[in-house]
């Protein structure tokens, strides 16, 4: 069976750290990012700028509900609502940190093949989507 090929595609200008764990042949592969997030008190790439005070509370109860709870994913592209279709899923974020007022994140790529009909993928730990 042929190996595929992936590449990561971002729009982001900020620096994206690819983290790299020692291989364990037991357990399946994983790729994992690390980078900026969200920021406060600076324009961002659509224009808008979030007041800390705002920002913060909201960031604050997503870790509790979602990232602590292993529900925190992400789509490739910016999704028309606040809300992660599953299906479009296409990592998991592991954790976020503040520092100075923007949050450090960091994810792991989940698989997900909505083209050939594969949702509830497993890749690492990670659900990618359900059906």
């Amino acid at each position: 069976m042929a190996q595929k090929t992936f590449k990561l595609i971002t729009e982001a200008k900020q620096k994206v750290e690819l983290v790299k764990e020692a291989y364990d042949p037991s357990k399946p592969k994983t790729m994992k990012f690390r980078g900026i997030f969200m920021q406060s008190e600076k324009r961002n790439g659509n224009g808008r700028i979030y007041p800390y005070s705002e920002l913060k509370p909201e960031i604050d109860r997503f870790i509790e509900e979602m990232v602590n709870t292993d529900r925190a994913l992400q789509e490739l592209e910016h999704p028309e609502s606040s809300e992660i279709d599953p299906t479009r899923a296409c990592a998991r974020i592991l954790r976020l940190e503040e520092d100075n007022k923007q949050w450090i994140g960091e994810s792991v790529i989940i698989c997900s093949d909505e083209k050939f009909g594969i949702k509830g993928t497993l890749c690492g730990d990670t659900l990618a989507a359900l059906a």
